[in-house]
């Protein structure tokens, strides 16, 4: 059966007071921040299903992290009855008991936080959003296939050279939104099309909490890009495993059993990393046992997980 996509789960009651999602609040909180985690729906899933998720939320908190959950993933979270499950909504509910800002973000609001910084006109940030689109269209995918069925008006106006005074993002976020298929990477698209329009503003790091590794080649194709055209090294993919790399590093967890757990709740087979031996000048693909990674991680000294 066909997977249907809700804007508004049924049930955002039992996490309305866990999520700031008002429009102005999310925008305040936003530029209170300078760590914005994105956090993607596998990631989100595979977290709140540890029973040692407490670590992940201690990491976050030392980082003083400022967590995104966009519209899209939102909608990605919400079952075919159109709820939130129990065990998501009480890892939102832990993440903001711990004091972590955590914010629901309608992708369409980067146009707010561009006017709230920047002396920027609509057409130029039409523009902006334009080449964003453009750079992450590079790829085949999902958003190829958004644009492609898209009126021609107006797919002339948001990838051409004169979009026009009037802003454009309403409409693509939500053009976009509603074309929202099951197994897409359109949570994930739209997020590398927000990071880019954000990193016009200077403030922050962004981080993708995600452990897709189909997108790893388009997070080091916008690196490229951002460097060349915004003078940033943005954004920054954490794994699981690179996650639990880290926390081990910032001796947040040091148990072997703990981080099996966290592992085991991402990964029900072999794990696939990218990572750097102490003799390697390049990163190294290979999949784990998770016995074996974690072996891997406190014996070798010199071993890095990078995702």
């Amino acid at each position: 059966m066909t997977k249907i996509y809700h804007k508004f789960p049924s049930n955002f009651k039992e996490i309305k007071d866990y999520i700031t999602h008002d429009k102005k609040k999310v925008i305040d909180f936003y530029f209170d921040g300078d760590k914005y985690f994105f956090y993607d729906t596998c990631s989100i899933l595979h977290h709140s299903n540890s029973s040692k998720r407490e670590y992940i939320i201690k990491y976050l908190k030392k980082k003083d992290a400022t967590i995104i959950i966009t519209r899209t993933v939102l909608m990605e979270l919400t079952s075919n009855y159109f709820q939130i499950h129990p065990i998501q909504i009480n890892f939102i509910k832990e993440l903001y008991q711990s004091g972590l800002k955590v914010l629901l973000f309608d992708e369409e609001f980067i146009i707010d936080c561009l006017k709230e910084m920047l002396n920027i006109t609509n057409e130029e940030a039409n523009l902006l959003l334009g080449y964003a689109i453009k750079e992450v269209n590079k790829s085949k995918g999902i958003i190829r296939e958004i644009v492609d069925s898209m009126e021609k008006s107006f797919r002339s106006k948001i990838l051409g050279n004169n979009p026009g005074n009037v802003p454009l993002y309403d409409e693509f976020f939500q053009y976009a939104r509603s074309k929202k298929k099951q197994g897409d990477s359109l949570a994930e698209k739209l997020m590398f099309i927000c990071i880019i329009v954000l990193t016009r503003i200077p403030l922050g790091k962004y981080i993708l909490l995600s452990d897709d590794l189909r997108i790893r080649s388009n997070v080091i194709s916008i690196n490229k890009y951002l460097k060349d055209k915004h003078k940033v090294k943005e954004p920054f993919q954490l794994t699981t495993p690179a996650l639990i790399y880290r926390m081990y590093k910032d001796s947040i967890i040091t148990l072997r059993d703990d981080m099996l757990d966290i592992l085991s709740s991402s990964f029900s087979g072999n794990v696939n990393v990218f990572y750097v031996g102490e003799y390697d000048i390049e990163q190294e693909y290979h999949s784990f046992n998770k016995e074996e990674l974690i072996d891997c991680l406190i014996n070798e000294k010199e071993f890095r997980i990078m995702y």
